[in-house]
């Protein structure tokens, strides 16, 4: 007697990796930048000041030079170029050049700090002075998140990674002080102009010569300061 034969499954179709379903990323406001590795930011800041600066700071530098290999690393050029430490084609800049040296290190920490944390700085011009507690709230207040989030901490690790380089009185770049410097006098000239449109802020001064005749009648010269304080000294 035949037997039922089962009959043949159809092979599963394989998903390919792009296709597979992907966890939803997160949209988190004001954009803070972070790096999942906070130490590695701060140890590839510290390797940059004694090595020598390359023309390109790549992958083979990291790896070679600074000894820096791994997912870790892959993510400190994106932050340096927030920074401005590299520009967008990986070149070292100028800042990049200043945090190499012993006098300029704490400005450039603190210029790349501006440049990386721009909105921490809007809402206050000297968050890198600020305790964590304060720093910590202020990223709750722009992300939205919770206190308590993982992306909190991290962002307050990056923005400390770079922090703990600046020492001393810093202050904002030249251009940004020359900027209000230039502010500054144009709102003290529009101050000037509106002063002399109201009457005031222009002295006007006149000298007059009297030629006084030769005369002992002094009605001569009644008339002639009576002339003169009707007709000039109004």
């Amino acid at each position: 007697m035949a037997t039922d034969q089962p009959l043949p499954q159809e092979p599963a179709e394989e998903v390919s990796g792009s296709e597979r379903a992907k966890p939803d990323r997160r949209e988190i406001k004001g954009g803070i930048p972070y790096v999942s590795s906070p130490g590695v930011l701060k140890k590839t800041l510290e390797l940059i000041i004694p090595a020598e600066r390359p023309d390109n700071f790549s992958g083979n530098f990291m790896s070679t030079i600074l000894k820096l290999t791994g997912g870790s690393a892959r993510a400190v050029p994106p932050f340096l170029k927030k920074m401005q430490f590299i520009g967008s084609d990986a070149t070292p800049t100028g800042l990049y050049s200043k945090f190499k040296t012993d006098g300029g290190r704490s400005q450039a920490a603190y210029d790349g700090l501006r440049n990386a944390f721009s909105e921490l700085f809007k809402r206050n011009s000297f968050i890198h002075k600020a305790d964590e507690a304060t720093v910590r709230d202020l990223i709750v207040e722009i992300t939205g998140l919770k206190k308590s989030d993982r992306i909190v901490a991290l962002m307050y690790a990056s923005f400390d990674a770079v922090r703990v380089f600046i020492s001393g009185d810093v202050g904002q770049k030249q251009d940004d002080v020359e900027e209000v410097e230039k502010s500054e006098r144009s709102e003290s000239i529009g101050s000037d102009r509106s002063r002399r449109s109201d009457g005031f802020g222009i002295g006007l001064a006149y000298n007059i010569n009297i030629i006084l005749p030769e005369t002992e009648n002094i009605e001569v010269f009644n008339s002639i300061f009576k002339s003169l304080r009707d007709n000039l000294l109004k």
